[in-house]
Formats: structure tokens, C-alpha cells, sequence
């Protein structure tokens, strides 16, 4: 055997992904408003992109003398109210003070509302209380590290040993804190909050007191029997006890928590016309871009090696991402019109007409790959005449029928949430009343499917419903 260098010539092909390619992927996956913000960035850091339909554009700004300055200031502000700004001010310093004027503006701000945090409300109530400067500055430590749903999860002792505070003094503060508005704020979990704050609001309920300590994870399940037999009472008497725990809050401080707005903007909406469905993309608003011909024209001048090289990878990178933007557009037109011709009866009929649909399908009846359908489908919401639906949620699994076809698993929610809601509370109907319903309609499904669906829809077993509803007199 002999062994030797040579030099060999071989052919392959692969894909690299460029810089650009993965930003046209990613473009895929963007949400309108995510796109929007991408453009503005893009228009920050590439010089060769321009926006083009702007009705305003920059211009070099007017030079004026300072008496031409005074004229002019004089002349917009007489234009700008009815009361002449000359007796107040002037271009060199105010000459009155209006006294009405002011105190109206300060009516004004002060009469804004505020809404106060619940930091700043435990704190007001705190410095009531009579406390020595090391045991106020440990409310203040205590306070701080309450989290948005009112709970204190640190360790105690560990806070003590690095703030160097006596755990003793620490723990009665903490106990103090409890007591405030809103009771039961500081505790460490549900149980705990719940256990304050019916110490406090009845005392003397010593069985209320117990249930909560032994046997909350019980109530949770709605095991009446099992706490009847431990409290020694009957399970009505369990029935009324729990009605005092639903006066109670378990997160106390859910009332001074600001709550956030969630917005959805539609990406596409579809609306029938004359018996047609017309698609809209709803980009209109998005900035529309165009390469600058100021930088391109540098292109062809001579230019150093290293410019030349920053214009032209700039030039190549703006063009990529008009053509991604359109082509994310044309995409994204294109499997909007193939949902709309596999579950065109959904958007005639509403839900209960939903077919299953997988991403295999359009991307079969569109010749694309399905992480390309994957892609453009997230973070997109589409509106229509049922209201609004992200994409995702056209495609679902199928449950078989007695005609021997498929029904979406959307469609069975759909149904079982109508069952539940319009069912009798005080004889909800079990799973197997549910099964017996769907065969009615000729849909075959089993009893562990009706349950399965039930627990993704967050609706109890028919025992615990009933429970419940005796619980709302």
C-alpha cells in the first residue's frame, strides 16, 4: 500500500445561508406591526433606502436677521389666539404675569387623576402605623419586593442575614404588612392570603380557618365528602364554608394592578362581496420604499475600495428587502386565498362549519414547502365576518364522522362549549351525555375524547359543575 499527496478536483452543491436569505425567512414570520418596525430600522441604518410617498420633504432651513426673527414671532403669535400675546410676552422676556391664567392651569393639573400604585398605598398606610426608622425601612425592603399578583416569595431569613436586620423584627413587620389594605398582601401563596385574610374578617370561624390550613387542595377538588368526614360536619355545612372563601381574594393585589391592553391588528381582512370572497392585505400604512438615487449614481463614480464595497453590500442588501417585502405580500396573499378555498363553507357558515385542515395540504396545493406556510401563518390574524382568528387556528385535526369523512377537532369545541353552556346547572351533562349528543349529529367520537377536549376548553366534569352551581346562591 502506498501512500501519497494528490490534487483532485470535486463538484457540490449546497446551500448557504446568506445574510439575506435569512432575513427574507425571517420577514415570513413578521406580523405587520413587526414589519413596520423592521422598515424604520432598516430606513435608520441602510442610506440606499428611501421612503417614497411622503408629502412633506426636508428642506434647507430659511435664514432671517433677529429683527426678522421679532417680526415674525410677533405676527404668529397675534395669529395664534384671539388675546394679544404683546401684553404678556415678547420676543425678549414676559412684560405681565397673568395671575387667572396661572391659577386655571394649576386647577387644571392638580385636578388630573393619578392612579395611585399599590407600592405607594401600603406605604401611606405604613407610615401610620408607629414604627422605629429600622423597622420602617424594613417595610420599605418588604414592600419593594411584593410581586403583581401580591405575594412576598423571598426567604425570610435569607433577606435578614443580607440586610442585616434582626429576623425577629423582620417577620412581625411582614406580619403588620398582612394586615393592610388589602388584607392578606405579602403572604407567600394563595393559601396563605386566603388563611389571613379569614383570620381577620372571621375570627370566630375556627372551622373556616381549618379548611383553608388542611384541606384547600380538597375544596379545590370539590371533595365534599372527604372534608365532611375530617371536619366532622356535614357536607352542606363544607358547602356553606366555601361560600365564605369565595368572598375572599386570592391575589390581593389585583386591584391596584394596571392592566395592559392587548391589541390585535389584522393582518389581512376578507370580506364577500357579491357573493366573492376579495382579499385585503392591510399594509397600506407601511412605509413605502424605494432605492436612493443620490447613492446609487456613487455607484458608478470612482470611488475608494472600501466605500465602494460599503455602497454596494448596502445597494444589494435594500434591494433584498424590497423584494422580500413584496414577495412576503404575494405569499402571504396566496395562502390566505387557499384557507378561503378549503374552509370556504367556515367563512359562509361561521365556526361550526370549520373543516380539518393540515399545513401538508397548502402547501401541496401551492407547490411550497410547509415551514414556508408554517412561517406565514404566525403571528398573522386574519378578519372576517365571524371576527378575528389568527391563521394558525385554521389548521386542526380531524375526528371522524358516521358518513365515513372528517370534522375539525375546532368544530367539536366548538359544540361542546354550546352543550355546556346552554345545558340545565343543576344536571350538567356528563361526557357520555355529550358522546350520545355528537352521534345524534353524526359525529363518532369517544367518551376519553369528549374529555380530553373538555380540559383544552377549561370546563370541570359534570359533578364538580353541579357542585358549583349550587354554590352561586
Amino acid at each position: 500500500m502506498k501512500l501519497g499527496n494528490s490534487l483532485s478536483q470535486r463538484q457540490t452543491q449546497r446551500l448557504v445561508m446568506t445574510h439575506d436569505l435569512r432575513q427574507s425567512i425571517e420577514l415570513l414570520s413578521l406580523s405587520t406591526l413587526e414589519l413596520s418596525d423592521k422598515i424604520q430600522n432598516e430606513l435608520m441604518e441602510n442610506p440606499m433606502l428611501d421612503e417614497i410617498g411622503l408629502d412633506e420633504k426636508p428642506k434647507m432651513p430659511e435664514l432671517f436677521s433677529y429683527e426678522e426673527v421679532k417680526r415674525i414671532e410677533k405676527l404668529n403669535h397675534e395669529k395664534s389666539t384671539d388675546v394679544n400675546w404683546q401684553e404678556t410676552y415678547s420676543i425678549e422676556g414676559p412684560r405681565t404675569y397673568n395671575q387667572e391664567a396661572s391659577d386655571r392651569n394649576q386647577k387644571y393639573i392638580e385636578s388630573t387623576t393619578r392612579g395611585e400604585s399599590l407600592e405607594e398605598h401600603l406605604l401611606g398606610q405604613l407610615r401610620l402605623i408607629r414604627l422605629t426608622n429600622s423597622e420602617f425601612e424594613m417595610g420599605e425592603v418588604l414592600i419593594s419586593m411584593i410581586d403583581e399578583k401580591g405575594f412576598l416569595n423571598h426567604d425570610l431569613s435569607e433577606i435578614a442575614k443580607e440586610m442585616g436586620y434582626s429576623e425577629v423584627k423582620l417577620r412581625k413587620v411582614l406580619r403588620l404588612i398582612n394586615e393592610l389594605d388589602p388584607i392578606g398582601i405579602g403572604a407567600k401563596d394563595i393559601q396563605e392570603t386566603l388563611l389571613i385574610q379569614a383570620r381577620i374578617l372571621f375570627p370566630e370561624n375556627i372551622l373556616l380557618h381549618k379548611l383553608i390550613d388542611e384541606f384547600l387542595n380538597d375544596l379545590e377538588r370539590i371533595d365534599y365528602k372527604k372534608i365532611a368526614k375530617n371536619l366532622r360536619i356535614t357536607e352542606d355545612e363544607v358547602s356553606q364554608l366555601a361560600r365564605f372563601i369565595k368572598k375572599l381574594e386570592p391575589y390581593p393585589a389585583t386591584l391596584y394592578q394596571g392592566k395592559k391592553t392587548d391589541y390585535v391588528v389584522p393582518d389581512v381582512v376578507v370580506k364577500e362581496i357579491g357573493g366573492e370572497f376579495n382579499i385585503f392585505i392591510n399594509d397600506e400604512w407601511l412605509p413605502k420604499l424605494a432605492i436612493q438615487d443620490e447613492y446609487k449614481e456613487l455607484l458608478n463614480t470612482k470611488l475608494p475600495a472600501t466605500d465602494k464595497e460599503y455602497f454596494q453590500t448596502k445597494f444589494s442588501s435594500a434591494q433584498w428587502l424590497i423584494r422580500s417585502i413584496q414577495q412576503r405580500r404575494q405569499t402571504l396573499q396566496r395562502v390566505v386565498s387557499s384557507i378561503i378555498d378549503f374552509q370556504v363553507d367556515f367563512f359562509r357558515g361561521g365556526i361550526t362549519h370549520i373543516k380539518p385542515l393540515t399545513l401538508k395540504e397548502i402547501a401541496e396545493k401551492l407547490s411550497l414547502h410547509e415551514s414556508t406556510i408554517s412561517r406565514i401563518t404566525t403571528n398573522k390574524y386574519i378578519q372576517t365576518t365571524w371576527g378575528i382568528f389568527e391563521l394558525k387556528w385554521f389548521f386542526s385535526s380531524g375526528v371522524k364522522s358516521m358518513e365515513g369523512g372528517k370534522e375539525s377537532s375546532k368544530k367539536i369545541h366548538e359544540i361542546i362549549r354550546n352543550l355546556v353552556k346552554a345545558e340545565d346547572d343543576t344536571n350538567p351533562l356528563s361526557d357520555q351525555d355529550i358522546v350520545d349528543i355528537m352521534e345524534k349529529k353524526g359525529i363518532e367520537i369517544a367518551r376519553r375524547t369528549v374529555a380530553k377536549y373538555r380540559k383544552v376548553l377549561k370546563i370541570l366534569p359534570s359533578n364538580q359543575r353541579k357542585r358549583i352551581s349550587s354554590l352561586k346562591g
